[in-house]
C-alpha cells in the first residue's frame, strides 16, 4: 500500500509498505477514504520530532474492510471516524471521558501506531473508539472530527465561556479557527482573533466575524483593553503551544479573575509560569490534550443541523502522492493555505 513516511526534517516521502493485518481479536482493518495534515504534524516536519520511518497522520476516516473475531459493533462496509488517540473504553479514565489518560492509550502517526496518511490502517480497540458516520456527512467535513474540530470545541468548553463574555483566541491556525467557531456556540459578546499572519487574521474575520489583532504590532494589551470595556478578555483560548509564545500572549491579555484554556501543543518540557501573577489576579488556567472520543458523537448533530461549518477552513484537497507538497505549503503559511486534506 501507499503511505506517507517521515524521513527527517522537512522531508516526507510516499512509500510502498506491506498491507497492515489484523493482529489482535479487537482490531479492524480500515480502508482510508480521507486524511489530513495536522498542525502537530508540522512540529515533526519543522523540528525533527518524529522517528525515522514513521507512517504519518492521526486525522482520518474510512471504511471497515475486515474485523477481528472479538469485534462486535463494527462490520465490513461501515464508514467510521477514529479519534486521533485510542483508549480501552473500560478503565477508570475512559469511563469518565478522559481517554488520553488511559493506561492503554495509543496514538496514530506521532505515537505508537502507524498513521492514517495511507491507503489502509490497522485500528486496535476498535469497538471502543470507532464512531459510525451518517451517510449525509461528506468526507471533507467528517475527517475534521478526528482531531481539530473536537480540540477546538474542547478548548472553548474548557474555557467556561458565559453569554456576554469577551473571548480572545490566540492562534488562527486550524485549531484556533475551530476554537473561534466553537466559542460562538456559548454566546460571547465578542471574539477576538490574535495572530501574526495577516492572511489568517483576515480569514478569521471573514469566516467567524472575529475582530483581528496582529500580535506583532505594538500595544496588544491596550488594543484588547479597548475592545473589552478596559478589563481584558474574560476567556482566552490558546491554540499555539510551541515554546510558550502563545501562552505569554494569553497571560498578557486575560483580565483579572479570568480564564485561560490551552490546547496548543507545547514543544518544550518547561515554561516559566507566572505563578505570582496568576495567584494575585485569581486566574484560572486549564490545559490538556483533547479527549476527542468524548466529543465526536456530541458534535455530529451540530454538523447535521448546520449549526457549525468547520469545512469552511479547508483550502486544499490533494491526492496522497502529493502529500509532501501539502506539507511544504502548509508549513510555509502561504496566503490561501489553511487546512490540507489528503485523498488516497
Amino acid at each position: 500500500m501507499k503511505c506517507i513516511v517521515y524521513k527527517g526534517k522537512e522531508h516526507m516521502a510516499l512509500e510502498d509498505h506491506p498491507m497492515p493485518t489484523i493482529q489482535d481479536p479487537a482490531d479492524v482493518l480500515l480502508r482510508v477514504t480521507m486524511s489530513a495534515i495536522c498542525g502537530s504534524d508540522l512540529h515533526a516536519y519543522n523540528e525533527d520530532r518524529a522517528g525515522q520511518g514513521q507512517v504519518m497522520g492521526h486525522e482520518f476516516i474510512g471504511i471497515v474492510e475486515e474485523v477481528g473475531p472479538r469485534v462486535e459493533r463494527l462490520k465490513p462496509g461501515d464508514r467510521v471516524v477514529l479519534p486521533f488517540g485510542l483508549g480501552c473504553g473500560a478503565c477508570f479514565y475512559c469511563k469518565r471521558g478522559w481517554h488520553p489518560q488511559c493506561p492503554h492509550y495509543q496514538r496514530f502517526g506521532l505515537g505508537s501506531l502507524p498513521g492514517g496518511q495511507a491507503q489502509y490502517v490497522r485500528v486496535p480497540m476498535a469497538d471502543a473508539n470507532a464512531v459510525h458516520l451518517p451517510p449525509e456527512l461528506p468526507d471533507e467535513t467528517a475527517v475534521l472530527l478526528s482531531d481539530i474540530l473536537c480540540t477546538g470545541y474542547f478548548c472553548a468548553e474548557q474555557g467556561s465561556i458565559r453569554p456576554g463574555d469577551y473571548v480572545a483566541v490566540v492562534g488562527c491556525g486550524p485549531v484556533g479557527m475551530m476554537a473561534q467557531m466553537a466559542a460562538h456556540l456559548f454566546g460571547p459578546a465578542l471574539v477576538i482573533a490574535i495572530d501574526t499572519v495577516p492572511y489568517r487574521l483576515d480569514t478569521a474575520r471573514y469566516l467567524w466575524g472575529a475582530v483581528p489583532l496582529n500580535a506583532a504590532e505594538p500595544s496588544l494589551r491596550e488594543r484588547v483593553l479597548a475592545l473589552t470595556e478596559g478589563r481584558g478578555a474574560d476567556v482566552v483560548l490558546e491554540a499555539v503551544g510551541t515554546e510558550g509564545r502563545g501562552l505569554d500572549t494569553a497571560f498578557e491579555v486575560v483580565r483579572p479573575a479570568g480564564t485561560i484554556s490551552m490546547v496548543g501543543v507545547p514543544t518544550v518540557d518547561t515554561y516559566t509560569y507566572p505563578l505570582r501573577k496568576a495567584y494575585t489576579l485569581d486566574l484560572t488556567y486549564k490545559v490538556g490534550r483533547c479527549p476527542a472520543r468524548r466529543y465526536i458523537e456530541q458534535l455530529i448533530p451540530l454538523l447535521q443541523t448546520g449549526r457549525i461549518h468547520p469545512e469552511r477552513i479547508i483550502t486544499h484537497v490533494l491526492p496522497l502522492d502529493q502529500a509532501p507538497e501539502g506539507y511544504r505549503i502548509f508549513a510555509s503559511r502561504e496566503p490561501g493555505v489553511m487546512k490540507v486534506l489528503l485523498k488516497p
